[in-house]
């Protein structure tokens, strides 16, 4: 798989790009705000824009939430389609997220382990400490790799691929994303489209979040990753 040159820094602009393309996939940057797919605001979705700019059919194999940005990855033909949805469900996929919590993240690295169940009328997790009914396994790891106005810039590889795993385990843990004010982060958010999450690197493609925007610039330790 070609991985992307980060030199370019292409995620600062806050647009949609195609990052790579693949006889099997597409690999897209989303802005935070834009849905993944279609859903009932009729507002342009990342999928329809992908397939518009190739003027193609694409199939939709993972989903980044609305709020977040970052690397998502469409499939072009149904193997290709069937081959991802396989991989993504089994937890076969390398995903590594970058989010800024507060208050600072306490341990500075960890793994956590939840079980979480989806409230579909609240649209939100629930988590719980031991075995529940409806609730699955959620392991998620993380690290700090720097803190500033008692904020944490973390590292997160989500070993599962719940609903909301990242938001609801980060909070669970005492320390929210900055700005998701569905988990805990205290109103009002700094951008109410957007929340400190960022879909990092797929595999082996990768772009950085917008290290112009608050609160990513608060971060110079961004541009020295890789």
């Amino acid at each position: 798989m070609a991985s992307l040159d980060l030199g370019k820094r292409s995620s600062e602009a806050l647009e949609p790009q195609i990052l790579a393309l693949t006889e099997k996939e597409v690999v897209v940057l989303k802005p935070p705000g834009m849905p993944a797919q279609a859903d009932e605001t009729g507002d342009v979705d990342m999928l329809r824009w992908a397939e518009a700019q190739l003027r193609e059919r694409l199939h939709l194999v993972h989903r980044i939430d609305r709020p977040v940005g970052g690397v998502m990855l469409f499939a072009r033909g149904p193997r290709s389609a069937a081959e991802w949805t396989r991989r993504f469900k089994n937890s076969q996929v390398r995903k590594t997220y970058l989010a800024i919590t507060e208050p600072e993240v306490y341990p500075p690295f960890g793994e956590l382990r939840h079980y979480i169940e989806k409230d579909a009328k609240r649209h939100r997790a629930k988590v719980y400490y031991k075995t529940h009914p409806n609730a699955a396994l959620a392991i998620l790891r993380y690290q700090t790799l720097a803190v500033r106005d008692g904020k944490s810039l973390v590292v997160v590889e989500p070993q599962t691929g719940r609903f909301h795993q990242i938001r609801a385990q980060l909070s669970e843990l005492g320390s929210p994303i900055v700005g998701d004010v569905k988990y805990g982060y205290p109103p009002p958010a700094p951008d109410p489209r957007s929340i400190a999450l960022w879909a990092w690197k797929l595999e082996n493609w990768a772009a950085l979040p917008p290290l112009h925007a608050y609160p990513w610039s608060l971060f110079p330790e961004l541009t020295s990753l890789k």
